[in-house]
């Protein structure tokens, strides 16, 4: 369970003990943990408590009754979440005991509740008893933890107000956040209390409460919109600005909001690789775009956020509050990959072939951590989202009956399902061949040999393929892509993998696995609207994104080959201009399953697929295996309709036949070509071509 930030715990005041709440608390504990002494007998052998030679008891009778049954819940809480109960909790009663003793020794009231006393009172208790009794210091961090856990739980379980109310969520520890079924691990708590303003923490509190209800925002949206307005919380303390409206006028709003863009610019990182330097581009579009969205909303629901919120103020929103800022004075953040996201097969070969350090033994010299390791090569292997994979149910893989090349040891095998938790309504499966469901396989009876078996007997099943590593006995808690990335970080150090032109490759950036599977897809030759299902996106655009990387290798493999037109005749056009008129990184349907369209990008084509017969088409060799099995197809189209034309009439089909004309125009056409490419002074150098969206790769380089 999490700890209390500094500044919570100074909010939490006492008093909110109420007796008919501890009984509704206490009735809550399943009959076997009713106990006010828990020792291996009591609680039958129950493998959630880590009982050793230090930790033999956890005896809550020299506790008064509530406080008893107050941690008597708050242990099957943390029992039920997956945590063990360990040597912490055993020091948090003892010390407990002795505050408790002092204050009767004084003549004192002495609490009856965790609940009488602040979490910052409680602290100072303890304190003061180590000290009275001459206890080391450091012994009271464990008696501190559990006691900033307990009290947690507890404090949300007293406090009347609704969970939205409260200035920290936590999901893992609030079952009334309305959340995903399947939620990234990432910021499991949200702490208002970075905002200085109350109306702003109150504010933006009720707006993710509707917005998580409503579906508009998600966990991760709130915790990111609450980062943005961290600063526009400080940029408004400074100018002494305290009031929902901000300004009196519209034109003091936009010289407000102008200035604010300014103050950004000015500011610079205070952690991370870009320390000390000016924010990014993209750090500056996000904080603009949490402000502004979260201002749109306010402006939308100025009524009823000053009825529920119960402050007049919110109604002095107009609609120049939902556009801040106007076209062109947000920062430019070109959509451009990074330089060195793709990696090379020089380094992938380095990368994979020292992936096995993850999952030795650290007595071999490795982490001993075999999920990092399985992790890594699915990263690789799929190019999915770490978030994606972490994520993955324990059953993720399903069958694929009657796929052609389903038994081919080298084909898709199955289909993989994952979580798709960054774009609504995007595709959540793609087809996985034998290596992958390998590695799924083995993971599944690792997972399964971990978790331990429960009071009963039985062994839990695992909701999650990859488990977290800490308080996650019942393997409800997926594995944390942050522990992944401090994994990947060492392998790196360790391994130190160079791509071809020398470029250290860090393992940090799991986005590169991405890129590179994507690219890697499109050299293949695989046709874009099938890469694009396979990396979950819902439009080309999004997936030609990664397509800017393949310039340098359309460009070489497009200048390998002459180019001739549909009457057999060499293209009167330099291959670059061509090159150039194509822009081929961006003009990916101008190049078609047997040649190239020719035709100007502002006109439109009004001839349907009568390329062969068109001026403006244009091939070359790298598509006459196409070029041959058309040909071959279409002597058999025709064959076919004349004799059917044959058998309904009685008569052959006439040559002058309209339909027979065109295709008999089209075979003209393509043995014209056919015959052009096969001449000798057309063969390219030997090397692998490229082919276009729409077609089979080559793997043999040209005869």
């Amino acid at each position: 369970m999490p700890s209390v930030s500094p500044a919570l715990a100074l909010r939490l005041e006492g008093g909110l003990f109420q007796p008919e709440i501890c009984d509704s608390l206490w009735a809550q504990v399943p009959e076997r943990l009713r106990l006010v002494c828990f020792d291996r007998e009591t609680t039958g052998g129950d493998s959630a408590f880590s009982w050793h030679q230090g930790f033999r008891r956890l005896d809550l009778r020299r506790l008064p009754e509530p406080m008893q049954r107050e941690l008597a819940w708050c242990i099957w809480r943390a029992i039920e979440q997956g945590a063990p109960i360990h040597h912490a909790y055993g020091n948090l009663v003892r010390r407990l005991a002795y505050a408790l003793d002092d204050e009767s020794a004084a003549g004192e009231r002495a609490a009856i509740s965790l609940m009488d006393r602040s979490l910052e009172g409680w602290e100072r208790e303890l304190r003061k008893g180590a000290l009275r009794r001459g206890l080391r210091p450091g012994g009271l961090r464990p008696a501190s933890w559990a006691l900033r856990s307990c009290y947690r739980l507890l404090h949300l379980a007293y406090d009347p107000r609704e969970w939205w109310e409260h200035e920290v969520w936590d999901r893992r520890l609030d079952p009334r956040i309305p959340l995903r079924e399947h939620e990234p691990s990432a910021k499991p708590s949200i702490n208002f209390l970075a905002l200085e303003q109350d109306w702003l923490r109150c504010g933006l509190r009720w707006h993710a409460k509707v917005g998580l209800e409503t579906g508009l925002l998600r966990w991760s949206t709130v915790a990111e919109r609450l980062t943005g307005l961290k600063h526009f919380s400080r940029f408004l303390a400074a100018r002494g600005v305290d009031h929902p409206a901000l300004t009196d006028t519209a034109p003091e709003l936009r010289v407000l909001s102008l200035d604010f863009l300014g103050y950004l610019r000015m500011l610079r990182a205070a952690t991370g690789r870009n320390r000390g330097r000016p924010l990014s581009h993209s750090h500056l579009v996000h904080v603009m775009g949490h402000v502004e969205q979260f201002y749109a909303f306010m402006a939308d629901y100025r009524h009823e956020a000053a009825e529920r919120l119960g402050d007049h103020r919110w109604r002095l929103l107009g609609d120049e509050h939902a556009r801040l800022w106007r076209l062109g004075e947000r920062p430019q953040n070109p959509r451009t990959l990074p330089e060195g996201a793709y990696i090379d097969d020089s380094a992938m070969t380095q990368i994979m072939g020292s992936v096995h350090l993850l999952g030795d033994p650290p007595s071999e010299g490795g982490l001993g951590d075999e999920q990092a390791m399985r992790l890594l090569m699915l990263l690789a292997l799929t190019g999915r989202r770490v978030s994606e994979l972490c994520l993955l149910d324990h059953e993720c893989l399903l069958p694929l009956e009657g796929l052609p090349g389903a038994a081919d040891g080298d084909g898709a095998v199955a289909k993989l399902r994952y979580q798709q938790t960054k774009i609504a309504g995007a595709p959540d499966t793609i087809l996985v061949d034998r290596d992958v469901v390998a590695l799924v396989r083995a993971q599944q009876g690792w997972a399964l040999d971990q978790l331990e078996s429960g009071a009963q007997g039985r062994r839990p099943r695992p909701r999650y393929l990859f488990l977290g590593l800490a308080r996650n006995r019942h393997g409800q808690r997926p594995y944390s892509p942050a522990t992944l990335n401090s994994k990947l970080r060492w392998l790196s150090d360790r391994v130190e993998a160079r791509d071809g032109q020398g470029r250290s490759v860090s393992l940090a950036d799991t986005r590169r696995f991405r890129h590179t599977k994507a690219t890697s897809l499109l050299n293949a030759g695989v046709p874009l609207h099938v890469v694009q299902r396979y990396l979950g996106h819902l439009s080309p655009a999004m997936t030609m994104h990664y397509a800017q990387t393949l310039q340098a290798t359309h460009e070489r493999e497009f200048l390998r080959f002459k180019k001739i037109t549909a009457d057999g005749r060499e293209l009167e056009l330099d291959p670059r201009d061509l090159y150039e008129l194509l822009e081929l990184d961006k003009r990916a349907d101008r190049v078609l399953p047997n040649g190239l369209c020719l035709l100007p990008p502002r006109e439109s084509c009004d001839r349907g697929n009568a390329c062969l017969t068109c001026d403006k088409f244009a091939t070359d060799r790298s598509y006459l295996d196409e070029h041959t099995q058309q040909l071959s197809l279409l002597d058999s189209l025709i064959e076919r309709r004349r004799e059917a034309f044959k058998a309904k009439t009685g008569r052959e089909m006439d040559e002058r036949n309209v339909w027979l004309e065109q295709r008999r125009e089209e075979q003209r056409a393509l043995q014209r070509i056919i015959g052009t490419l096969g001449q000798p002074e057309l063969d390219a150098e030997n090397g692998q071509a490229i082919r276009g969206a729409g077609v089979r790769a080559r793997t043999e380089p040209d005869a």
